[in-house]
């Protein structure tokens, strides 16, 4: 398996704010129906944090907890650092268990990049 695309979050149903970010069920909905009709599979969500790479009392509670389902943490999101294997990872299983960074290969197609929110998904 690799990356064909990544999401990112517009703005319709999309709040954000210190210490906060939700998705809208019509938001999420529009964006496992593109990915859905591509047989595309959503395998992780990947967040920042001010600091440390943690998953927060929030982040346990209300990711996506399907099992295998992966959750990553960039810390320091004033000055993140681009190298994935000093990000948080973890996967869900019965619970949020630490694992490994996915192996980046540049001889893979660059990824393709989308926005979702209530209004559909745009391609970019």
């Amino acid at each position: 398996m690799h990356v064909l695309a990544v999401a990112v979050a517009g703005t319709a149903g999309i709040v954000r704010g210190p210490g906060l970010f939700t998705v809208s069920a019509v938001a999420y909905d529009r964006l496992f129906t593109f990915a859905e009709e591509r047989s595309y599979r959503v395998r992780a969500m990947i967040h920042s944090h001010p600091e440390e790479a943690f998953l927060s009392r929030t982040d346990r509670a209300y990711s996506l907890r399907v099992p295998g389902f992966i959750s990553a943490v960039v810390p320091t999101y004033a000055a993140p650092p681009a190298d994935p294997e000093s990000w948080g990872w973890w996967r869900f299983e019965q619970d949020w268990v630490p694992c490994t960074a996915p192996v980046v290969d540049p001889a893979l197609p660059p990824v393709r990049t989308v926005v979702f929110d209530e209004e559909g998904v745009r391609e970019y």
